[in-house]
């Protein structure tokens, strides 16, 4: 019989699980595709009943010779899940890349003093994809399903309810949601009067590896487990760079993924009051991380495969892609196909190609499309160095198993990238949550990653 903790992390195209043993090496692993929702342009939403399906057919199939002796979280962002009074979703999950709240987010910013005012009670600008603008459309757009909310929750609070019982989230997820003061630690009561919100929808805040609860027993009677308690666990970006050992100051995470980050840990308690990079309170107690996100990353480079109607694999896309010239002969690519937060923060803003010619061919497009990216998350990295330190840098996400895209992205930064040993999301670092609450401290888990280190 192996023991280990269980990280399940709630994603937006699917869920991932992992167990991991004491040292920290994954002894299974697993995922289950979700569905994304596009009622209307711009808008996206999922089932939330589709997460917990699938997150019950990934426990019902950890092998019987394994243990869980701990459960950690990790989720999506900003999605907002209603819930009525018997914890029934009211209607479907709103997701963080959803952008249909812009006027609501205008309001709410003029409502509360303006820009600055807004900073001062919560730390940071109201966004589109954040949670409170959800709250605010459902209020203007469906007057009867906002009545019927008894708690808003945030993805992974979902499934922490589902498997226990118990409504809470964390800081870090509750820092996103723009209702949350991210200084002090507390949910913003002079928002939510302002902008007439009942506090008593929110749910309690408790630290991210302290005990949601145990696993409802007809669960743990199903899965044959005993008293198996769950961790409250965290907001995928914060969990992932926990999951890498970037909780210090010095340390930067960038994630190529479907979206781009750049995130460095500090222990000030300063928001950026410029607010280009996001405030958000870490998984760690104590610590904050200064964000800069890029809505479309990776998800540029798959919508021009989409587009170009080319069965090449992502391999072969770097191949030709190496064959272009640095600059791709004068080829520009502006990554805005959702919009942008940093350092634009323009839901309007659009991709565009720029520089087509008679002599453009497929391979100096995916070049410029790589390199438009990659500028675009020094954007977010020269303004993260001006406000924190850094001394070392970890890449993640699909695009960072690019050598050239590596290369890319050192050259651009001018420091080394490390690639990490295992690079698995949300999901490790929400076993490493699970970890912590049974009384290993963070240091000693954060090793896990750090002795496994390879520098590219």
């Amino acid at each position: 019989m192996q023991n280990g903790f269980l990280g399940l992390d709630i994603g937006t195209t699917s869920i991932k699980a992992l167990v991991v043993d004491h040292v920290g090496q994954v002894i299974f692993s697993s995922n289950r595709p979700l569905e994304l929702l596009t009622p209307q342009p711009a808008w996206a939403e999922q089932d939330p009943d589709g997460w917990w399906e699938a997150v019950q057919n990934i426990l019902h199939s950890i092998p019987k010779t394994i243990k869980v002796q701990r459960i950690g979280l990790s989720g999506q962002m900003h999605t907002l899940v209603p819930i009525e009074r018997d914890g029934r979703p009211i209607r479907n999950a709103i997701l963080w890349c959803d952008q249909r709240t812009s006027a609501e987010c205008a309001l709410a910013t003029k409502n509360l003093g303006g820009e600055r005012q807004v900073i001062e009670l919560i730390g940071n600008p109201i966004y589109p994809g954040f949670t409170l603008p959800k709250l605010l459309w459902m209020r203007q757009n469906e007057q009867k399903n906002f009545k019927r909310i008894k708690t808003a929750l945030i993805a992974k609070d979902y499934i922490a309810y589902k498997l226990t019982g118990s409504i809470g989230t964390d800081p870090s997820d509750a820092a996103g949601s723009a209702m949350y003061d991210v200084v002090n630690k507390v949910w913003s009561g002079q928002l939510l009067e302002k902008l007439g919100l009942d506090p008593s929808i929110l749910p309690p805040v408790t630290p991210s590896h302290a005990a949601r609860g145990l696993l409802r027993t007809e669960l743990a009677k199903s899965l044959g487990w005993d008293r198996v308690e769950v961790a409250s666990g965290g907001a995928d970006n914060a969990v992932s760079a926990l999951g890498l050992g970037v909780f210090a100051p010095g340390d930067c995470m960038i994630s190529i993924g479907t979206s781009g980050t750049v995130l460095g840990p500090t222990n000030n308690n300063v928001p950026d009051q410029s607010g280009r990079l996001h405030f958000f309170n870490h998984t760690v107690e104590g610590v904050s991380y200064y964000m800069g996100v890029m809505l479309a990353a990776s998800a540029c480079l798959n919508w021009f495969k989409d587009k170009l109607n080319t069965s090449l694999t992502y391999d072969q896309i770097q191949e030709k892609a190496e064959k272009a010239p640095i600059g791709a002969n004068g080829l520009l690519w502006l990554p805005y196909l959702q919009g942008e937060r940093t350092p634009h923060r323009d839901s309007n803003a659009r991709g565009v190609l720029f520089g087509v010619s008679t002599m453009t061919d497929e391979a100096q497009i995916f070049r410029a499309v790589m390199e438009g990216i990659t500028f675009g998350l020094r954007d977010c990295f020269e303004l993260l160095k001006y406000i924190t330190k850094i001394d070392r840098v970890l890449v993640v996400g699909g695009g960072a198993k690019s050598r050239l895209w590596r290369e890319m992205l050192a050259t651009n930064i001018k420091l080394p990238v490390i690639m990490p040993a295992i690079d698995e999301g949300g999901a490790y670092g929400a076993a490493m949550l699970a970890a912590i609450g049974t009384g290993l401290d963070v240091a000693t888990v954060g090793q896990w990653q750090k002795t496994a280190s390879v520098t590219d």
